[in-house]
């Protein structure tokens, strides 16, 4: 028989061995779907979210940006202080911390991002007493008790199975402090023996052993996690934390001189994964942070800024005044492009202050006193886009992010 035949007169039998495993050889299980999160669904597109908060009864509400339903998520009690990091809300009281699960997060891989959602839910209490600081990078979470000197820490996976157990803790001395996680580990403000305020940071491991030794922070009073690494507002200067390779450094930010005398900023809001921090600046305006150049500019406002927050673009801060109006400052000339009047002049009588929150393309600013929230186009000129009238926004977070 010629070759092509009998090649022919075997193809079937070649075909018959590629077939279905035979019992002695059991076909593998399928992969696990890249970012998979069991219970969770994947969506393709962000499932943002407001949840606000009536500081003096705990009444909470979900509402959906994408659908406009809305769902009750409380009560919790009187409220202090709401914190958020990735799928869970912190909820302090005057007992104790609430951790709620708002059912939607964002799992950022660099070069792309995976959405989710699940059934939201209050998932438990943590018991720590005096919480003050809480911070979190979506891994760890640290709840630092002031008079215990300490951080409980809560790993996510702890939590996203319904359990709130210590993982271990963070140990400095009591004193007015934070333990910020960052690269699985935890920069963990230190203080003088017997002084009830912060002079430092160390880097600290899972073991509580020191890998960077202290630096130089006076009284840091908020930190904000940008892709350079960790900025903490000292109270004279930015002090900037970042990791290469599991090796930790810092790295000091001073003030301008030629602004000596402008109150340093106490808080650093932005767009999440940008590098640009903003916060008011007293009476003087609102301070800028360029994390990559590592520079703050002094952008000077028509009146006292109450609450800002950098869009991350290069070309816009947003600075509520307490006269109610909206202005966008340009950071490269410190001219104010756009200006809108939403809210009230505030007096300081208001139930609460105004929040100012920034995603990739909107901005959400609370009215406490008209119990509602603003959604606004930052990118055309402040135009309101939607206003969501809510039972109460004392305390406002976008979920989903």
């Amino acid at each position: 028989m010629p070759k092509p035949a009998l090649l022919l007169a075997a193809l079937p039998l070649l075909l018959a061995a590629c077939a279905a495993p035979t019992a002695a050889e059991p076909s593998q299980p399928a992969a696990t779907p890249h970012g998979y999160v069991a219970g969770a669904q994947e969506n393709p597109e962000p499932q943002t979210g407001l949840l606000t908060v009536d500081s003096a009864t705990g009444e909470a509400r979900l509402l959906s940006l994408l659908t406009g339903v809305t769902s009750d998520a409380g009560p919790f009690g009187k409220v202090d202080a709401l914190h958020q990091d990735g799928r869970y809300a912190l909820v302090t009281t005057p007992e104790h911390v609430e951790v709620f699960d708002t059912g939607a997060w964002t799992v950022d891989h660099g070069d792309h991002a995976h959405y989710y959602s699940s059934e939201p839910r209050t998932v438990g209490t943590i018991e720590v007493p005096d919480p003050g600081s809480i911070a979190g990078d979506g891994k760890d979470l640290a709840v630092f008790s002031d008079t215990g000197g300490y951080a409980a820490v809560f790993r996510h996976k702890d939590l996203d199975a319904g359990s709130i157990d210590e993982a271990f803790r963070i140990t400095t001395s009591a004193h007015r402090g934070m333990v910020v996680p960052y690269e699985g580990h935890f920069i963990a403000s230190v203080a003088a023996e017997g002084s009830a305020v912060a002079s430092g940071v160390e880097v600290r491991d899972d073991a509580n052993a020191t890998v960077l030794a202290r630096q130089d922070c006076q009284d840091p009073a908020a930190s904000a996690t940008t892709r350079v690494g960790v900025v903490l507002a000292c109270a004279d200067a930015g002090l900037l934390i970042t990791e290469e390779d599991g090796t930790f450094a810092a790295e000091r930010i001073p003030y301008p001189a030629a602004n000596a005398g402008v109150p340093e900023a106490t808080s650093l809001e932005h767009r999440a994964g940008s590098n640009e921090l903003a916060g008011p600046a007293g009476d003087a305006g609102v301070w800028h942070l360029d994390v990559s150049a590592r520079t703050w500019t002094l952008l000077p406002t028509p009146a006292r800024t109450v609450a800002a927050s950098a869009v991350g673009d290069t070309r816009r801060v947003l600075a509520l005044g307490v006269d109610g109006v909206l202005r966008t400052l340009d950071p490269r000339t410190g001219a104010v492009t756009a200006e809108a009047p939403l809210l009230a002049p505030l007096t300081g009588s208001e139930p609460a202050v105004p929040a100012l929150r920034v995603d990739a393309s909107r901005a959400y600013l609370s009215d406490p006193a008209g119990s509602r929230v603003l959604e606004l186009d930052y990118a055309d000129e402040l135009r309101a886009a939607r206003t969501f009238d809510v039972p109460a926004a004392d305390l406002v977070l976008e979920t989903g992010l």
